[in-house]
């Protein structure tokens, strides 16, 4: 019998598609191959989405005549429990905000009856900011919108993505926050610097540059100075683990079942301290201020 020679069938192929940052990163490398790009692709990346994101969730807040710094406010005073009050210099802190932009925030605000303004009993200086009923009927009712429309903006990402997502930002944000607590630094006698900072430093200093947290402060009578440490040493790792921010460092803590012991990098020298485990805290007095807080009228806390 003859049997028909039958064509090969074809295979369904198509190339991973590009953003506008790849085709950016692709096109600096072949323009200037030497020049290092990557970090183009988380900053510019993040600085993007934010946009965007930022459009959208305008959107919907904007349905309930909301705009986002005056949803944040709002957020913050829901968040703080009933009565749902906070002083306006803790709204500052957690608005990461000047008193003046804050200010003219709460004024709209009360202007259109959501929140109220009053004198703070503790202290004549201060004013309490309280959310008022309108204010909460209202804030109760977009919250359950506004955080489905985030849902939606994050859904090319399954829940297990997200979470990884989610941990990154946080471990990148974390260096930029200007108070971190707990400070995971502080029970063994030093303080670092942010990691985008220590890096900067070594720089200035004409030190070779290393991934690294580089210690600012040194606790007096604490275990890192009975250890040896000094302000400028940088932090380098423990045991396999590279140490590259406060969240590594945390982690090299927890997974250490007694004295940790730590590679540092004094210039061009790397060596091993061992602090003993613990709990030293510093006394009265010895607690260093938190990094400086950038006021930024433009922030876009949600609360």
């Amino acid at each position: 019998m003859h049997s028909e020679q039958q064509e090969p069938r074809s295979t369904m192929t198509a190339l991973p598609p590009e953003d506008h940052v790849g085709r950016l990163i692709a096109d600096w490398r072949e323009e200037w191959p030497d020049l290092p790009v990557d970090p183009v692709g988380i900053v510019y990346r993040v600085g993007r989405l934010a946009a965007r994101f930022s459009v959208e969730i305008d959107k919907v807040l904007a349905t309930a005549g909301l705009s986002s710094p005056e949803f944040a406010v709002l957020a913050n005073l829901r968040r703080a429990g009933h009565p749902y009050r906070l002083t306006q210099r803790q709204l500052m802190d957690q608005l990461s905000l000047s008193s003046g932009t804050v200010s003219v925030r709460i004024d709209q605000l009360t202007r259109r009856g959501l929140v109220r303004r009053d004198p703070d009993p503790d202290d004549g200086r201060s004013v309490q900011v309280t959310l008022t009923d309108n204010g909460e009927r209202l804030f109760n009712a977009v919250a359950p919108e506004h955080l489905a429309n985030e849902a939606r903006l994050v859904a090319a990402l399954d829940p297990e993505e997200q979470a990884h997502l989610a941990q990154l930002l946080k471990t990148l944000l974390l260096e930029f926050e200007p108070v971190v607590d707990p400070r995971p630094d502080q029970p063994l006698g030093f303080a670092v610097a942010p990691a985008h900072a220590g890096h900067a430093r070594r720089a200035a200093a004409g030190l070779p540059l290393a991934p690294g947290l580089l210690i600012e402060h040194i606790y007096p009578g604490g275990p890192a100075e009975e250890a040896g440490l000094r302000r400028g040493d940088l932090v380098v790792g423990s045991g396999e683990r590279d140490i590259r921010s406060i969240s590594c460092l945390a982690e090299a803590i927890q997974a250490s079942t007694g004295d940790l012991t730590l590679r540092v990098r004094r210039g061009d020298q790397t060596s091993e301290v061992t602090i003993p485990a613990g709990s030293w805290r510093p006394g009265p007095g010895q607690e260093i201020p938190a990094r400086p807080r950038r006021m930024a009228s433009s922030a876009r806390s949600r609360g």
